[in-house]
């Protein structure tokens, strides 16, 4: 069966792409009129052979059932037309700022057969695996690992001990793909620094992008671990939200005496993602506990969790010890508090 497309894409900033691709049983030909900023050669002809797994699934997409216009109030970001023939089939459709549930799988197939055009960004993260352990609260080490896969839009995590040893697999629905996205950003800003020594080396994540390069992170893993891990860790624990125990709970830091020291903290208030450092001479306070601090000139009274604490002479001290805000003291909420 022959089969015809036609397929544009793009956007007022980074240009359009036009391809035009005449398939005949598994041998392809493809013509390139428009590459958007790309420098690849247009108005010429490749010939490519596709596979009869290609053409299961292109099928598999039933591009026939898909509406004629796609259509978000959203300005400029993305539109897109095609032309799809299929014997004496035809379908002409378009869209702006909205697709098909099917689409990402369609940009792949085309970017099967026009790399060049790289309707798929080369560095789209396709696969993740984390590998983590942490002593547990009475005293046994707990292994974790976690696999997002775009590709299949399935998340597995692993869960061991020296005595048992338990499996969760869970189909990503379209109402948590956003996940992608979210691990997306994460790991494109991936910037690890000297490790924390109160934190040993917990953590290796491999990620696996579509140009097929392998990225590999040890590090250690704390509250305080990489700016993004709040969203990525609430994103996975909404799809595993039927699982009644912790997953990926970081382990806390050692409370080190004072010895004299300066105690210098950093808090995180709710709804940011910036750290605010105070003092406190309350050597009981530790990781994750909620505090009160002083904020602004008058100085009102808000709550914060504190994600570091640091020891220091009085010369090695990051702010002048006569001019920073002191921690009130640990936060005791109200019943109708819900921090």
């Amino acid at each position: 069966m022959k089969k015809y497309i036609k397929f544009t894409v793009g956007g007022y900033f980074y240009g359009y792409k036009t391809v035009e691709i005449f398939i005949n049983g598994e041998n392809a030909k493809y013509k390139i009129l428009r590459c958007g900023l790309l420098d690849v050669n247009t108005k010429i002809f490749h010939e490519v052979k596709i596979s009869n797994d290609w053409l299961k699934k292109i099928d598999a997409l039933n591009i026939f059932e898909w509406k004629e216009q796609y259509f978000s109030e959203i300005l400029d970001g993305t539109q897109w037309e095609l032309t799809f023939k299929d014997g004496k089939n035809i379908y002409r459709g378009s869209g702006s700022n909205a697709f098909p549930e099917d689409w990402e799988k369609f940009l792949d197939l085309l970017d099967e057969i026009a790399p060049e055009l790289e309707f798929i960004h080369r560095k789209r993260l396709e696969k993740i695996i984390l590998n983590y352990s942490r002593e547990s609260q009475i005293g046994y080490t707990v292994f974790e690992k976690l696999t997002i896969d775009r590709h299949e839009k399935i998340l597995t995590l692993t869960k061991e001990t020296n005595q048992i040893r338990s499996e969760h697999v869970y189909c990503i629905a379209p109402n948590h793909e956003n996940i992608f996205d979210t691990c997306q950003i994460f790991f494109d800003n991936l910037k690890i620094e000297d490790n924390d020594p109160d934190y040993p080396l917990q953590i290796n994540i491999e990620v696996l992008r579509h140009d097929n390069t392998i990225e590999n992170v040890n590090s250690s893993y704390g509250e305080i671990f990489l700016v993004g891990l709040a969203n990525f860790l609430k994103e996975i624990k909404n799809i595993v939200s039927d699982l009644t125990t912790e997953i990926l709970s970081p382990t806390p830091a050692k409370i080190i005496p004072r010895q004299g020291k300066y105690i210098f903290c950093k808090v995180q208030f709710s709804g940011s993602y910036k750290h605010y450092t105070y003092q406190t001479d309350d050597e009981t306070l530790s990781v994750g506990d909620i505090v009160d601090v002083p904020v602004g000139k008058n100085n009102e009274i808000v709550q914060a969790r504190l994600v570091d604490i640091g020891y220091f002479d009085e010369y090695e001290a990051p702010f002048p010890v006569d001019r920073i805000k002191k921690i009130i003291g640990k936060h005791v909420p109200a019943e109708w508090e819900n921090y």
